[in-house]
């Protein structure tokens, strides 16, 4: 018996797929695990917090009917994406992928996406973007890469197939939480994700070699602050996650955001006492960072916001950009290369997709 026979919800195929292209079945190496204590953010004073005033771009969460090969702003900053290649998603009646998270390296040779399958657990792929280049499966809407896991599933793998597969690695299961953290430290090349969206935390080091946890750090922000379910980092290395407030102290739907740094054996955050005012949305999807143009990016399902980080705590309404997106579509994950241009992970359908231009 497979060792993950047990688990109703992988697919045979998918099991096959991940075999295929050098992937492991399950995660069983032990993972070093610091538990900190005391708490790991940082004190602050409440009356001291404040919002700005930033344009009202709320999107409110709708059914997921986008289709096309092209999603573009209907309101405020511009921006067009269109299709890259879209996601092996489904290989028989059931869905095998559900993508939660992308992460690009610097120059978009390499991406990983972070998809769950069942009960908080699921796994990484990585992908030679360079290679499926290559071989022409980022052209447009064309889907060479979700047809070779078609055929993968009928065994009828083409020649072209195999190489695609060869650019392809399918990552061991192991418990994601959410999966909407994965997340890529630029000065460390380290590649981390929160475990636990609670009081009693947890972020955790994945092996961009083994594409699973190496490293645990348990902890807590404070006893009323839950840990949130996104995290990026700015080209400094510095760790970002951000919250909507669900009222008392700070407004209802404000846009909370937190830095800090995610060190050896510890974490520490703060509150940056200064919040939007409007979040994009009613479902925070991701968080992303552009180093390019130095913003970080909050997304929400048809709607993306975003402010300079040379200007958080004293940021103005003219500071924070926003955009409406056209498509229908489920907003994953947003990351950028280091001359800015954008990459949009979506979901139903699971695709990525391009900017058109450099300047989002």
């Amino acid at each position: 018996m497979h060792k993950l026979a047990w688990l109703p919800w992988v697919t045979a195929s998918a099991i096959a797929l991940g075999l295929l292209v050098g992937g492991s079945t399950t995660a069983t190496a032990k993972v070093k695990t610091y538990t900190q204590h005391g708490n790991a953010l940082a004190a602050y004073n409440v009356k001291h917090y404040k919002t700005v005033n930033n344009k009202n771009f709320f999107v409110k969460r709708y059914q997921f009917t986008g289709t096309g090969s092209s999603m573009t702003s209907t309101k405020g900053k511009q921006v067009t994406f269109k299709t890259n290649f879209l996601l092996p998603s489904h290989y028989d009646s059931k869905t095998w992928t559900n993508p939660q998270s992308i992460v690009l390296n610097k120059t978009g040779s390499t991406m990983y996406v972070l998809s769950t399958a069942h009960n908080n657990r699921g796994f990484i792929v990585k992908y030679n973007v360079a290679g499926l280049k290559k071989l022409g499966v980022t052209s447009g809407a064309k889907d060479a890469l979700a047809q070779a896991g078609k055929d993968k599933e009928a065994n009828q793998l083409t020649a072209k197939d195999k190489a695609i597969l060869k650019n392809v690695k399918v990552g061991p299961v192991f418990a994601t939480g959410h999966g909407q953290s994965l997340a890529r430290n630029p000065k460390t090349g380290q590649l981390w994700f929160v475990g636990a969206r609670a009081i009693h935390s947890n972020v955790q080091q994945v092996s961009t070699k083994t594409l699973k946890p190496i490293k645990r750090i348990n902890f807590t922000l404070k006893s009323t602050v839950p840990m949130g379910e996104n995290l990026t980092f700015d080209k400094k290395g510095n760790a970002y996650f951000y919250t909507y407030s669900s009222g008392g102290w700070a407004p209802k739907g404000t846009v909370k955001i937190y830095k800090g740094k995610i060190k050896a054996k510890s974490v520490k955050f703060h509150l940056i006492m200064q919040g939007l005012r409007h979040n994009p949305g009613t479902k925070s999807q991701s968080l992303a960072y552009n180093a390019k143009r130095n913003r970080l990016y909050f997304m929400s399902d048809g709607s993306i916001s975003s402010v300079p980080v040379n200007k958080l705590g004293h940021l103005k309404a003219k500071d924070v950009e926003a955009t409406n997106l056209s498509g229908k579509r489920e907003l994953e994950g947003l990351q950028f290369t280091n001359k800015g241009v954008g990459y949009l992970l979506t979901n139903r359908p699971a695709q990525v997709m391009k900017t058109t231009k450099a300047n989002f």
